[in-house]
């Protein structure tokens, strides 16, 4: 399995620590270079273009993740707004909608979500040229709700492929690289059906870092 490894943070990674490293050089001394990094599409901190200079100048992809979300709106019956407001975001900067490029949703590990929600964005970004990424707490014995949700969204999209849905599980969490791929996943999948998996977390100051794997290198296809 050729696994590839990436960096999940809400700080962008030009930012200067006061180790004297940015949050980019700190992360891959900590571990390893990474094959991706995650920034912001919508959200606090937003990706600019130093920041996709300073990434590609390093040959680092990137997930682009949506983080203005609220529990209310995302347990809500409607997502098209905002998937119109993702995919507006995201060709503005330039991002191709060649229904390859994944926009991911970061649903927060206490929070409910709708099935009915995930199926609208979904459906809106796919008929907009790019493809849904859902982040859940796929522990339900910490939050059955992902779950769930999930589930009932595999089986309602069955006939469209879940528009090409990218799946991405936050547990459980190992503290070091997969020896084998065992996330967590919904009832509906199987552990070969998740893309990605956060496996390890730690901070420096205020920032926190979090280590993700993904099941194969095709998996960069799908990011900026």
């Amino acid at each position: 399995m050729s696994m590839i490894f990436g960096i999940d943070t809400r700080d962008p990674a030009t930012t200067q620590l006061t180790n004297g490293y940015t949050v980019y050089d700190w992360a891959m001394r900590k571990s390893s270079r990474p094959d991706f990094w995650s920034c912001t599409l919508l959200g606090k901190n937003p990706v600019n273009a130093d920041e996709t200079e300073y990434l590609r100048s390093r040959n680092c992809r990137i997930a682009l993740l949506i983080r203005d979300l609220t529990e209310a709106k995302i347990s809500s019956f409607d997502g098209t707004d905002d998937a119109l407001r993702a995919t507006a975001a995201a060709k503005a900067i330039g991002v191709q909608n060649n229904g390859k490029i994944v926009l991911f949703v970061e649903i927060r590990s206490n929070w409910s979500v709708s099935h009915n929600w995930m199926i609208s964005f979904a459906q809106t970004l796919y008929e907009h040229g790019y493809a849904p990424g859902f982040i859940g707490n796929t522990d339900s014995s910490k939050n059955f709700n992902f779950g769930r949700q999930c589930s009932h969204y595999v089986h309602a999209t069955a006939e469209y492929a879940g528009f090409g849905a990218i799946y991405w599980a936050t547990e459980p969490k190992l503290g070091g690289r997969p020896e084998h791929w065992a996330p967590y996943c919904p009832s509906a999948l199987r552990p070969e059906d998740v893309d990605l998996w956060e496996c390890n977390s730690y901070n420096y100051e205020d920032v926190t870092i979090n280590e993700i794997y993904g099941k194969d290198e095709k998996l960069l296809e799908h990011m900026w």
